[in-house]
């Protein structure tokens, strides 16, 4: 039963609704139409839309036309003031983090990433990343190829950082990051089950360890409609 306790009936039936949302329900499941709801909650057909209403501003449903209502892909909070590996950072938010498929390959002569890790042999490794069993992002990770020898044969860990400092010592210090927005191209939509031209949010990173030598050169491409990020400014 809904109390009379000051608080909106709708403000009621949405929390109800999103709390068997969070219990019964997964990304894309569609909810019960609005007369369903309607009679399972014993209110206004009014006060039903306007909680949806409420969910869809919260990013926790989307309606789609002619389809019915479905559960929406909720965003990651990347927190860009502190260091760490994606894995190292969705984990400290309960969400798992797993690999679909990755690639090595080793790059010699002129190459971009050179200017920013310079070596004669490059060694890329390059992942396709699942978020709770959905697609999520790309990730490449560039490294001296004498720094991270026989890493191939080597690395079972879904953190990356965290094998290169129990493999081979490595422990980063600081970084820079740049950020910006892309449309995906048709390799990337394959590979993230999204449309070509959907948006994705690009970061590039070049890590330094303690003497403020670059030890990695990265690329994580993330979809748009999974992922926040947060930056603390001070004055």
């Amino acid at each position: 039963m809904l109390k009379r306790n000051g608080i909106p009936l709708y403000l009621q039936v949405k929390e109800k609704i999103f709390k068997d949302i969070k219990d019964n329900y997964k990304v894309h499941d569609i909810i019960p139409a609005e007369a369903k709801l309607e009679e399972k909650y014993k209110v206004s057909r009014i006060t039903i839309r306007k909680a949806i209403e409420e969910l869809e501003k919260d990013n926790i449903v989307i309606k789609k036309q002619g389809k019915g209502t479905f559960v929406k892909e909720e965003k990651i909070l990347y927190d860009a003031n502190s260091f760490g590996s994606l894995t190292q950072r969705l984990s400290k938010q309960k969400h798992l983090l797993t690999t679909k498929s990755i690639s090595f390959e080793i790059i010699e002569g002129e190459h971009f990433v050179k200017e920013f890790l310079p070596c004669e042999k490059l060694l890329c490794i390059k992942r396709t990343r699942l978020l709770d069993e959905v697609p999520f992002a790309l990730m490449t990770n560039y490294f001296d190829v004498n720094t991270v020898p026989d890493i191939d044969k080597k690395l079972n860990l879904e953190s990356l950082y965290s094998f290169l400092k129990e493999e081979y010592n490595i422990e980063f210090s600081n970084a820079e990051e740049v950020v910006e927005a892309l449309p995906a191209s048709a390799s990337e939509s394959d590979k993230l089950s999204i449309k070509e031209g959907s948006p994705l949010l690009s970061l590039k990173r070049i890590a330094f360890d303690d003497n403020g030598d670059s030890i990695e050169y990265s690329h994580l491409v993330i979809k748009g409609d999974m992922y926040k990020h947060k930056i603390i400014l001070t004055n």
